[in-house]
């Protein structure tokens, strides 16, 4: 299954930004209402580096990740696994216009987390799962993104030999 990525750095970082998502989101008590003061989405934010020019074995790759990611958190077979597809979409879509950097690298991942959370934020409201406001979205965001950033510039230092591939 993981034949995909056959970098074993790539499973290595991907297997552990599932479990420090799991590990953060879980286990870390929230403060303020249940609110938490960070969102990791250390998994989305692997997304744009995992590309390399081979598009199959993108989507592939970002399919399998989003299906472990169902499986280890969300009870909701598939959910994660379309909206890794979705995402990587549209991050293949941009990078085929734009040259590789890590301001690239940057935008890709706001654009990831806000429509990931944005997706849910609109399914969660369709569903009448929760009663949430546009706040919480936002909240949730905004407090995505800072911590978020910090694992952009780990993982472009990470894979800089890839960089060109990103």
């Amino acid at each position: 299954m993981w034949r995909f990525l056959k970098d074993v750095k790539y499973l290595i970082v991907s297997i552990i930004a599932i479990i420090i998502d799991g590990v953060i989101v879980y286990f870390i008590p929230s403060y303020f209402n249940n609110l938490n003061l960070f969102y990791p989405m250390f998994t989305i934010s692997l997304i744009p580096f995992l590309y390399c020019n081979n598009s199959k074995k993108y989507y592939y790759t970002i399919f399998i990740l989003g299906v472990f990611y169902d499986i280890l958190y969300t009870d909701i077979f598939l959910y994660n696994a379309i909206l890794f597809l979705i995402l990587g979409i549209i991050n293949v879509t941009i990078i085929k216009y734009f040259k590789n950097s890590l301001f690239l690298l940057l935008i890709l991942t706001f654009i990831n987390i806000i429509m990931y959370d944005s997706i849910s934020f609109v399914l969660v409201i369709l569903t009448n799962y929760q009663n949430i406001i546009i706040y919480d979205l936002f909240y949730k965001i905004s407090h995505s993104l800072i911590v978020n950033i910090m694992s952009v510039f780990v993982y472009f230092f990470l894979f800089k030999k890839r960089r060109k591939c990103t």
